[in-house]
Protein backbone atom coordinates (compact mmCIF):
# COMPACT_ATOMS: atom_id res chain seq x y z
CA UNK A 1 0.00 0.00 0.00
CA UNK A 2 1.16 3.28 -0.88
CA UNK A 3 2.16 6.08 2.02
CA UNK A 4 1.15 9.76 0.74
CA UNK A 5 2.29 12.28 3.05
CA UNK A 6 0.61 15.93 2.47
CA UNK A 7 0.24 19.20 4.14
CA UNK A 8 -3.06 20.25 2.96
CA UNK A 9 -6.71 18.40 2.21
CA UNK A 10 -9.71 19.77 0.53
CA UNK A 11 -13.32 18.26 0.94
CA UNK A 12 -14.74 19.49 -2.34
CA UNK A 13 -18.92 19.39 -2.01
CA UNK A 14 -20.47 20.84 -4.74
CA UNK A 15 -19.73 24.77 -4.97
CA UNK A 16 -18.12 24.42 -1.53
CA UNK A 17 -14.35 23.84 -0.99
CA UNK A 18 -13.18 23.35 2.24
CA UNK A 19 -9.53 22.97 3.40
CA UNK A 20 -6.97 22.16 5.90
CA UNK A 21 -4.11 23.08 5.89
CA UNK A 22 -1.09 21.26 8.24
CA UNK A 23 2.05 22.19 9.71
CA UNK A 24 2.79 18.92 10.88
CA UNK A 25 2.83 16.42 7.56
CA UNK A 26 -0.16 13.77 7.68
CA UNK A 27 0.00 10.64 6.53
CA UNK A 28 -2.75 8.79 4.25
CA UNK A 29 -1.94 5.01 3.28
CA UNK A 30 -2.03 3.54 6.45
CA UNK A 31 -4.02 3.29 9.66
CA UNK A 32 -2.60 5.08 12.73
CA UNK A 33 -2.62 3.45 16.08
CA UNK A 34 -5.31 4.72 18.57
CA UNK A 35 -3.62 5.30 22.07
CA UNK A 36 -4.74 7.02 25.04
CA UNK A 37 -0.88 8.02 25.33
CA UNK A 38 -0.28 10.26 22.13
CA UNK A 39 1.18 13.74 22.94
CA UNK A 40 -1.09 15.21 19.59
CA UNK A 41 -3.17 17.59 21.80
CA UNK A 42 -5.01 20.22 20.17
CA UNK A 43 -6.95 23.55 21.39
CA UNK A 44 -9.22 26.02 19.63
CA UNK A 45 -8.84 29.76 20.03
CA UNK A 46 -10.59 29.38 23.46
CA UNK A 47 -8.18 26.91 24.46
CA UNK A 48 -10.50 24.15 24.24
CA UNK A 49 -9.24 20.91 23.93
CA UNK A 50 -9.77 19.35 20.82
CA UNK A 51 -9.76 15.24 19.59
CA UNK A 52 -9.35 13.70 16.10
CA UNK A 53 -12.77 11.96 15.03
CA UNK A 54 -11.55 8.74 13.79
CA UNK A 55 -14.19 8.28 11.57
CA UNK A 56 -13.85 12.14 9.64
CA UNK A 57 -10.18 13.18 10.18
CA UNK A 58 -11.67 16.18 11.74
CA UNK A 59 -11.03 17.89 15.34
CA UNK A 60 -14.37 17.88 18.12
CA UNK A 61 -14.48 19.24 20.69
CA UNK A 62 -13.15 16.20 23.36
CA UNK A 63 -15.63 16.73 26.20
CA UNK A 64 -18.65 16.05 24.00
CA UNK A 65 -20.22 12.94 24.78
CA UNK A 66 -20.36 10.02 21.94
CA UNK A 67 -24.04 11.14 21.22
CA UNK A 68 -22.55 15.04 20.33
CA UNK A 69 -19.89 13.63 18.50
CA UNK A 70 -22.24 11.45 16.23
CA UNK A 71 -24.24 14.50 16.00
CA UNK A 72 -21.72 16.64 14.69
CA UNK A 73 -20.38 13.89 12.30
CA UNK A 74 -24.24 13.52 11.41
CA UNK A 75 -24.28 17.32 10.50
CA UNK A 76 -20.91 17.33 7.93
CA UNK A 77 -22.57 14.29 6.55
CA UNK A 78 -25.29 15.73 5.62
CA UNK A 79 -23.98 19.51 4.76
CA UNK A 80 -21.90 18.08 2.11
CA UNK A 81 -24.37 15.85 0.39
CA UNK A 82 -26.47 18.17 0.06
CA UNK A 83 -23.73 20.64 -1.20
CA UNK A 84 -23.08 18.21 -3.74
CA UNK A 85 -26.51 16.64 -5.19
CA UNK A 86 -28.37 19.73 -4.83
CA UNK A 87 -29.14 23.58 -5.30
CA UNK A 88 -31.19 26.24 -4.83
CA UNK A 89 -33.36 24.98 -7.40
CA UNK A 90 -34.30 21.74 -6.01
CA UNK A 91 -37.53 21.47 -4.02
CA UNK A 92 -37.45 21.40 -0.29
CA UNK A 93 -40.41 20.25 1.01
CA UNK A 94 -42.44 19.96 4.79
CA UNK A 95 -44.02 16.79 5.45
CA UNK A 96 -46.29 16.63 8.47
CA UNK A 97 -48.81 14.15 9.83
CA UNK A 98 -52.42 14.91 10.70
CA UNK A 99 -52.43 12.33 13.53
CA UNK A 100 -50.15 12.61 16.70
CA UNK A 101 -47.57 10.18 15.57
CA UNK A 102 -44.40 10.29 17.54
CA UNK A 103 -43.00 6.43 16.86
CA UNK A 104 -40.08 6.90 14.17
CA UNK A 105 -39.83 3.38 13.08
CA UNK A 106 -43.82 3.73 12.00
CA UNK A 107 -43.09 7.60 10.62
CA UNK A 108 -40.21 6.67 8.41
CA UNK A 109 -42.23 3.30 6.80
CA UNK A 110 -44.75 5.93 5.62
CA UNK A 111 -42.24 8.40 4.43
CA UNK A 112 -40.12 5.34 2.75
CA UNK A 113 -43.92 4.32 1.45
CA UNK A 114 -44.02 8.08 0.03
CA UNK A 115 -40.84 8.17 -1.79
CA UNK A 116 -41.37 4.76 -3.48
CA UNK A 117 -44.62 6.58 -4.91
CA UNK A 118 -42.66 10.06 -5.86
CA UNK A 119 -39.83 7.12 -7.84
CA UNK A 120 -42.48 5.49 -10.24
CA UNK A 121 -43.29 8.89 -11.72
CA UNK A 122 -39.81 9.90 -11.74
CA UNK A 123 -36.75 7.09 -12.11
CA UNK A 124 -33.99 9.31 -11.25
CA UNK A 125 -35.29 10.92 -8.26
CA UNK A 126 -33.18 11.43 -5.43
CA UNK A 127 -33.77 13.20 -2.06
CA UNK A 128 -32.76 13.82 1.84
CA UNK A 129 -34.28 14.34 4.45
CA UNK A 130 -34.08 15.19 8.08
CA UNK A 131 -36.35 14.25 11.10
CA UNK A 132 -37.47 17.47 13.20
CA UNK A 133 -39.81 17.00 16.38
CA UNK A 134 -42.41 20.26 17.51
CA UNK A 135 -42.51 21.45 21.32
CA UNK A 136 -45.08 18.69 21.70
CA UNK A 137 -42.88 15.81 20.24
CA UNK A 138 -44.71 15.42 17.42
CA UNK A 139 -42.64 14.16 14.34
CA UNK A 140 -42.01 16.09 10.44
CA UNK A 141 -39.90 15.36 7.60
CA UNK A 142 -38.11 18.35 6.18
CA UNK A 143 -36.66 16.59 2.42
CA UNK A 144 -34.71 18.04 0.05
CA UNK A 145 -35.13 16.59 -3.25
CA UNK A 146 -35.00 16.81 -7.20
CA UNK A 147 -38.80 16.58 -7.97
CA UNK A 148 -39.57 17.89 -11.15
CA UNK A 149 -42.83 19.84 -11.43
CA UNK A 150 -45.75 18.47 -9.44
CA UNK A 151 -48.68 20.39 -8.20
CA UNK A 152 -48.64 20.67 -4.63
CA UNK A 153 -51.99 19.16 -4.12
CA UNK A 154 -51.00 15.84 -5.82
CA UNK A 155 -47.60 16.05 -3.60
CA UNK A 156 -49.80 16.17 -0.57
CA UNK A 157 -52.16 13.52 -1.69
CA UNK A 158 -48.93 10.60 -2.37
CA UNK A 159 -48.14 12.12 1.54
CA UNK A 160 -51.14 11.11 2.21
CA UNK A 161 -50.67 12.23 6.28
CA UNK A 162 -51.62 15.24 6.62
CA UNK A 163 -50.70 19.05 4.87
CA UNK A 164 -47.16 19.67 3.42
CA UNK A 165 -45.40 23.11 2.53
CA UNK A 166 -43.02 23.93 -0.47
CA UNK A 167 -40.42 26.36 0.97
CA UNK A 168 -39.06 28.79 -1.05
CA UNK A 169 -35.31 27.99 -1.60
CA UNK A 170 -33.91 30.00 -4.22
CA UNK A 171 -32.15 33.16 -2.31
CA UNK A 172 -30.26 30.07 -0.47
CA UNK A 173 -26.38 30.09 -1.63
CA UNK A 174 -25.32 27.23 0.80
CA UNK A 175 -27.72 24.77 0.44
CA UNK A 176 -25.84 22.30 3.29
CA UNK A 177 -26.20 25.05 5.81
CA UNK A 178 -29.87 25.54 5.36
CA UNK A 179 -30.66 21.53 5.72
CA UNK A 180 -28.91 21.35 8.51
CA UNK A 181 -30.76 24.00 10.80
CA UNK A 182 -33.58 22.06 10.86
CA UNK A 183 -32.04 18.49 12.34
CA UNK A 184 -32.82 18.19 15.83
CA UNK A 185 -29.88 18.89 18.52
CA UNK A 186 -28.10 15.70 19.81
CA UNK A 187 -30.12 16.63 23.25
CA UNK A 188 -33.16 17.09 22.10
CA UNK A 189 -35.25 13.79 21.96
CA UNK A 190 -34.14 10.17 23.22
CA UNK A 191 -35.92 8.88 20.37
CA UNK A 192 -33.49 9.33 18.20
CA UNK A 193 -30.86 7.17 20.12
CA UNK A 194 -29.03 4.74 18.29
CA UNK A 195 -31.21 6.11 15.16
CA UNK A 196 -29.63 8.04 11.81
CA UNK A 197 -30.83 11.64 12.03
CA UNK A 198 -31.64 12.06 8.72
CA UNK A 199 -32.93 9.48 5.31
CA UNK A 200 -31.33 9.36 1.97
CA UNK A 201 -31.83 7.58 -1.17
CA UNK A 202 -29.51 6.05 -3.38
CA UNK A 203 -27.00 6.92 -5.62
CA UNK A 204 -26.19 10.02 -4.44
CA UNK A 205 -23.06 11.92 -5.22
CA UNK A 206 -20.39 11.81 -2.07
CA UNK A 207 -17.93 14.56 -1.67
CA UNK A 208 -14.55 14.58 -2.82
CA UNK A 209 -11.30 14.49 -0.71
CA UNK A 210 -7.86 15.32 -2.25
CA UNK A 211 -4.58 15.76 -0.55
CA UNK A 212 -1.20 17.14 -1.23
CA UNK A 213 -0.39 18.71 -4.81
CA UNK A 214 -4.22 18.28 -6.36
CA UNK A 215 -5.65 20.06 -2.80
CA UNK A 216 -2.91 22.95 -2.75
CA UNK A 217 -3.91 23.54 -6.96
CA UNK A 218 -7.11 24.45 -6.02
CA UNK A 219 -6.38 26.21 -3.14
CA UNK A 220 -4.03 28.42 -5.21
CA UNK A 221 -6.94 28.42 -7.78
CA UNK A 222 -9.51 30.34 -4.73
CA UNK A 223 -6.62 32.67 -4.22
CA UNK A 224 -5.88 33.42 -8.24
CA UNK A 225 -9.65 33.90 -8.62
CA UNK A 226 -10.61 35.90 -5.33
CA UNK A 227 -13.06 33.27 -4.64
CA UNK A 228 -14.93 34.92 -0.96
CA UNK A 229 -13.35 32.93 2.07
CA UNK A 230 -16.74 32.16 4.26
CA UNK A 231 -15.08 30.99 7.31
CA UNK A 232 -11.97 30.21 8.97
CA UNK A 233 -10.61 28.64 12.07
CA UNK A 234 -6.97 27.38 13.36
CA UNK A 235 -6.08 25.17 15.91
CA UNK A 236 -2.60 24.45 17.69
CA UNK A 237 -0.76 21.48 18.72
CA UNK A 238 0.18 22.24 22.44
CA UNK A 239 2.92 20.10 22.34
CA UNK A 240 4.57 20.88 18.78
CA UNK A 241 3.49 24.63 18.76
CA UNK A 242 2.23 23.44 15.36
CA UNK A 243 -1.13 24.57 14.15
CA UNK A 244 -4.14 23.31 11.45
CA UNK A 245 -5.69 25.97 9.84
CA UNK A 246 -9.65 25.35 8.19
CA UNK A 247 -10.76 27.64 5.72
CA UNK A 248 -13.91 27.61 4.18
CA UNK A 249 -14.53 28.96 0.28
CA UNK A 250 -18.10 29.27 -1.13
CA UNK A 251 -18.47 29.34 -5.08
CA UNK A 252 -21.88 31.42 -5.29
CA UNK A 253 -20.25 34.14 -2.85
Amino acid sequence: MTIQAYNMKVIVSGGVYEFYRYEDTMFRGYEQKRSSSSKNTFYDSEGNELQVDHETGELIPKKLSSRARSNIRARNELRRLALSNFSNKSKFITLTFKEDMKDIAESNKLFKAFTRKLRKNQKDFKYIAVIEFTKAGRIHYHMLCNLKYVPAKEIEEAWGQGFIKINRIDHVDNIGAYVIKYMTKEDADTRLIGKKMYQTSKGLDRPKELVGKEAEYLYERMLKEKRKKVYSSSYENKQTANQIFYEEFNLKR
